[in-house]
């Protein structure tokens, strides 16, 4: 069975039929969708890897486009994106970089994009054999930093709050969360007490992310029995540190055999 590309794209032309005849070429099979996000929703599940090709007012597309940022979060998608340097700087007000693995500027080197097609596939089936780590936080920054140190070590998963990471859950599996115990609407412990109520979620380690350091806050965060807390203020290097502890754990093995 030949690896499936979606190709999202406003309407056909001669740079759409080159791209499908060169993707064809290298034996993948090209799926084409507008952008309508009811399109794509009834699409998703059968690509691999995502292309996106946008063309003039980027902004018109904003439905389509917040879709599509969703779809890869909750999906632990990246995309492909053709487009140029102004499009891909409009871009960038949907769909954050972190989502976008290329962005291909036209002129379109067609050798390259099917490499990054391929390398992207690769990449997939290495990402598959990882661990899986989603981060809960509601700190847009904070949480492509937490990604950024790890995602060379696993595979992670992004959710910016209690809802998106239930969403999140729904459609892939985790081996740790870790989660943001301060967070508005729904927060930290509320979103644990709702995990640890579903049968499908109630064994997934969870660590608390936390930025109060004073002795009653780490009491409260411990009463509620985390698979661990970090405070905030010890950088990332104790988030790798604490992650790379469990994993090593004789007892998170014996419970991952089971």
């Amino acid at each position: 069975m030949s690896e499936t590309v979606m190709l999202i794209r406003k309407e056909d032309g001669f740079i759409i039929n080159t791209v499908r005849h060169a993707l064809e070429k290298s034996s993948y099979k090209v799926l084409e969708t507008g952008f309508d996000p009811d399109e794509i929703k009834n699409a998703k599940d059968s690509a691999g890897v995502m292309l996106l090709y946008v063309t003039g007012d980027v902004e018109s597309d904003a439905e389509a486009l917040v879709y599509i940022r969703d779809l890869c979060l909750e999906g632990n998608r990246q995309l492909i994106v053709i487009g140029n340097s102004n499009e891909f700087e409009a871009l960038n007000k949907f769909i954050s970089p972190e989502i976008i693995a290329y962005n291909i500027e036209r002129p379109i080197n067609m050798e390259k994009l099917c490499e990054n097609v391929a390398e992207m596939f690769e990449e997939r089936t290495m990402q598959a054999m990882k661990k899986c780590v989603l981060i809960v936080d509601d700190d847009a920054v904070y949480l492509r930093a937490v990604r950024n140190c790890l995602k060379d070590e696993y595979r992670v998963g992004m959710a910016t709050s209690g809802m998106q990471a239930i969403t999140w859950l729904a459609q892939n599996s985790a081996d740790m969360i870790l989660l943001d115990y301060e967070m508005p609407v729904m927060s930290g412990p509320k979103v644990l007490d709702m995990l640890r109520s579903e049968e499908s979620t109630k064994n997934i380690p969870v660590i608390f992310l936390t930025g109060k350091s004073d002795k009653l806050s780490i009491l409260r965060a411990i009463s509620l029995k985390p698979d661990g807390y970090i405070l905030k203020s010890e950088g990332l290097g104790e988030v790798i540190r604490t992650l790379k502890d469990f994993f090593a754990d004789p007892a998170f093995q014996d419970e991952s055999d089971e």
